[in-house]
């Protein structure tokens, strides 16, 4: 009991950055569960604003876990599975090469890796471009690969993922159910493998617990919010949001 004790004190933080962590996973949960995207790509650089990326990636999976397995019974209805089934394994298969970047990457080179991933995904979704219904599978697979990649090394499996299917001529419901399926997956995936990697910690695990009312909270007022915005709207929220979060990341990343 006394050693359980001991590492619960350990795992919290001080008051400020405890606020901060949990209106950092709040507004990020919000987020993905209006927009069926972007807890990894808001939460990571927030929380690497109160600790390192190394702490502030797996806390991510193991909050987007919690997170999304309130979501799954109705994601699970819409989601667009055929391509589910090509992504999802391509994605395990390049998570642990994710996982040692991130052991051996400088802080703040993952956090300006970061930023740049998340300018990059905006800039490319807000153009508007569209892809053909149907890829070829290689590129499908290419698609989950780097998804897994960037799962594993910095919790952020959304830029490929999202492009490839909000790209695509597919309705906004079903883009978003596909979205949270595969994320739930790849956080399956990317925690086992931190697991046995050492990368995910008791302590990490404990602080997600305590943060998890955030998640309930946030998802909760996601669903709301989505049922009350029309496509364009809750795309162009969505966007600038994620624009002001790389950009706040990146200029801490420069001033060190």
């Amino acid at each position: 009991m006394d050693f359980l004790i001991s590492v619960f004190a350990d795992a919290l933080p001080s008051g400020p950055d405890l606020a901060l962590a949990f209106a950092a996973v709040l507004f990020s949960t919000t987020l993905k569960a209006f927009a069926g995207f972007g807890f990894g790509l808001s939460v990571v650089p927030l929380l690497s604003l109160i600790m390192h990326p190394a702490q502030a990636v797996p806390m991510a999976l193991m909050l987007d876990l919690i997170g999304s397995s309130q979501l799954v019974p109705m994601a699970r209805k819409k989601a667009d599975w055929k391509s589910l089934k090509l992504l999802v394994p391509a994605a395990f298969v390049c998570i642990p090469f994710g996982i040692y970047a991130l052991s051996v990457v400088p802080g703040d080179s993952l956090r300006i890796a970061i930023a740049a991933i998340l300018l990059a995904t905006v800039a490319l979704m807000a153009t508007g471009a569209r892809l053909p219904e149907h890829l070829p599978v290689p590129a499908v697979l290419g698609v989950g690969g780097l998804a897994g990649a960037l799962s594993g090394g910095m919790a952020m499996p959304g830029p490929p993922v999202m492009v490839y299917f909000l790209a695509r001529p597919v309705t906004a419901a079903v883009n978003r159910s596909s979205l949270l399926m595969f994320f739930f997956f790849t956080d399956v995936g990317s925690i086992a493998t931190g697991l046995v990697s050492g990368i995910v910690g008791l302590k990490i695990v404990l602080l997600a617990i305590m943060l998890s009312p955030a998640l309930i909270l946030g998802n909760v007022a996601g669903h709301w919010l989505f049922g009350k915005a029309h496509e364009t709207l809750y795309r162009r929220i969505a966007l600038s949001l994620l624009t002001i979060i790389a950009v706040v990341t990146l200029v801490e990343a420069i001033r060190g």
